[in-house]
């Protein structure tokens, strides 16, 4: 086998097969990376979900920030729906219907904006929600899981909707000043009507990036011990063809040692 790696073609295979290998480990670091990424941002999430509820005020000292800590932290905050301000996410996060959207003026000052709850589309009209989606009139208190602005994806929505939630773009007209973050509605007093479902919290599985990482890395083993079973098979086919030719040989030498003899 040593013989055959000192060949130009056998040289390239294996200078391929090493650069593949290379390859692999480096995919395969990369989404170790990601699964690692994910799993801090996990724990971060799941550290934030399961702390006590705070005031708004003291979770974000200042409104126009989005502090990392704040992200999924649950808030308490009190005040009025200003409800001729109300809009409807359309579609959110791809199911058919609405997410409802409404800015609450704070007795402490300034607004946050409030994703109220999901409610499906009216079956005769899909631009308007199946059910009364008004907010209660008079103060309210709620409990909000915060969240960053959704980025803009650029789409128009029909008037008195919207695509993305980012409290700063609903903010002409509100009272200052707006919170940068927005809030999923998780309890509110008096309760929300039956007519919306609750915001559910985002999916914090590990995703797929574990099985990424071990599948690259099982290439690497798949790919050494393919070069290593080439290199084999052809080193006996050698091996069998240098024996054949040795042994089509014997019969004239031993015909040429009986005349001799003779």
């Amino acid at each position: 086998m040593i013989a055959l790696l000192r060949q130009p073609r056998w040289l390239g295979l294996a200078a391929l097969t090493a650069g593949m290998c290379v390859l692999f480990w480096w995919l395969g670091t990369w989404q170790w990376g990601r699964h690692i990424e994910r799993s801090e941002r996990n724990a971060s999430i799941n550290a934030a979900l399961d702390s006590e509820p705070a005031r708004l005020s003291s979770v974000v000292p200042e409104p126009g920030t989005t502090p990392d800590d704040a992200v999924y932290r649950r808030a308490t905050a009190s005040g009025t729906y200003l409800t001729d301000q109300q809009v409807l996410q359309r579609n959110p996060l791809g199911r058919s219907g609405f997410a409802v959207v409404t800015p609450l003026a704070l007795d402490a000052g300034g607004t946050l904006v409030v994703d109220r709850g999901w409610v499906a589309a009216s079956p005769t009209d899909s631009n308007t929600p199946a059910a009364d989606v008004t907010p209660p009139a008079g103060p309210v208190t709620v409990t909000v899981r915060l969240r960053d602005p959704q980025p803009s994806s650029g789409r128009q929505a029909p008037v008195g909707q919207i695509y993305d939630i980012d409290p700063q773009s609903l903010g002409a007209g509100l009272p200052a000043p707006v919170y940068a973050l927005y809030g999923e509605l998780v309890e509110q007093s008096p309760a929300p009507g039956a007519a919306l479902e609750l915001p559910e919290v985002s999916d914090t599985g590990i995703g797929v990036h574990l099985f990424y990482a071990l599948q690259w890395w099982l290439f690497i083993g798949i790919a050494v011990v393919g070069f290593v079973m080439l290199l084999r098979r052809e080193s006996s086919g050698a091996h069998g063809a240098a024996d054949g030719d040795t042994q089509e040989e014997v019969p004239g030498q031993d015909a040429g040692q009986a005349r001799h003899l003779n």
